[in-house]
This record gives C-alpha cells, structure tokens and sequence, in this order.
C-alpha cells in the first residue's frame, strides 16, 4: 500500500506539461552568459540610479515527487529577472565589468541552486514519507548562503573591480560549478 501511494504521489507531478519561464525570465545557463540585451533597462545620463542591478534568485517548479524522476534537477530553477534588472549603460568601459560582477553573482547562485538540488534528491524519500526536511527550510538556507558569499565576494572584489581576486572568484565558480555538474538542468 506504501508503495501504491509513493506512486501515486509521484504520478501528477510527471504528468503534468511544464510551462516555460514566463517572459522576461532566463534561467541560468552554462553556455549563455549576460549580455546587455538580457537588461530591460539601460541606464541613460541624467539619471537618479548608480550602478547596474541583477534581479536574480531561486524559484520551485513541481512536486516532491518530481525529486525522483527524470526532471529532479528542473526543480529547483536559478532565474534571473530581466524587468528587474538595469544596465548602466553609461560608460562602455564600466559596462562590461558590471555585467560581469552581475554574472558572477548570478553564478554564486547557481552554486547554491546546485547544492539544494542535490540536498533535495538526498532527502526526498523522508520529504515525502515524513515531511522532513521542510523544503521551505532548505530553500531558505540556500538563499542565506547564496547572500553570504555573493557579499563576500562582493567585498573582497570591491564589486568586481579588483580583477585579480575577480579571477580567483570566477576559477573558484567553475572547480565548484564542476564538482556539482550532476546537479545541473541541462542547456
């Protein structure tokens, strides 16, 4: 009877058609890097706003049944928001520098994305039979993490300004993007 149930509770997440990210959201990808296209508002002079913003973060999409299928790593989604995000456009040379700062915290998110899918598919048998752990705890944890280093690396890197650190933090990302690569939602 367990096992019926187990099934059945894993049944509708997999039949269920999935609707893509609704427009203006991107979901993170190893292949396709920001761009000023990805900004829907580029910052223009004679503005009231300094510097560029990334709105970015860690949404569910499914069931704890869906952990133990096929789509288990598409739970957890990295997006980043273009409506709410700005490019200061107003100097090409600090432009690119700010898309890469953004990118690189955008990346630190995916690091935790990959961590809380990988904790997920860990404990979705005890989710679903016992309700432990709560996914709102772990999901909460994850953002806490990804908030601690995207400010030390924010910090150590004035912003991304000091490029030999901003070298040694995108290394650092790509060991660890690598380490988790069985976590990752395919391109």
């Amino acid at each position: 009877m367990l096992l019926v149930s187990l099934l059945w509770l894993s049944l509708p997440g997999l039949a269920q058609v999935r609707k893509p990210l609704p427009l203006g959201y991107l979901q993170w990808s190893a292949t396709h890097r920001l761009q000023p296209s990805d900004f829907q508002f580029r910052l223009r002079p004679q503005n009231n706003l300094n510097q560029s913003v990334g709105s970015m973060g860690l949404q569910m999409d499914g069931m704890v049944g869906d952990l133990f299928g096929k789509r288990a790593n598409r739970v957890v989604q990295n997006v980043f928001h273009s409506a709410g995000s700005y490019l200061d456009s107003t100097d090409q040379t600090t432009t690119a520098l700010q898309i890469r700062y953004i990118q690189t915290l955008w990346d630190i998110n995916e690091v935790a994305a990959r961590h809380l899918r990988q904790e997920l598919r860990a404990g979705a048998k005890r989710m679903l039979l016992i309700g432990k752990p709560d996914i709102n705890d772990l999901f909460r944890a994850a953002y806490e993490n990804a908030n601690k280093r995207q400010i030390q690396y924010a910090d150590e890197t004035k912003y991304g300004l000091f490029l030999d650190k901003q070298a040694v933090w995108e290394r650092l990302l790509v060991s660890e993007l690598a380490e988790l690569a069985a976590f990752a939602v395919p391109d």
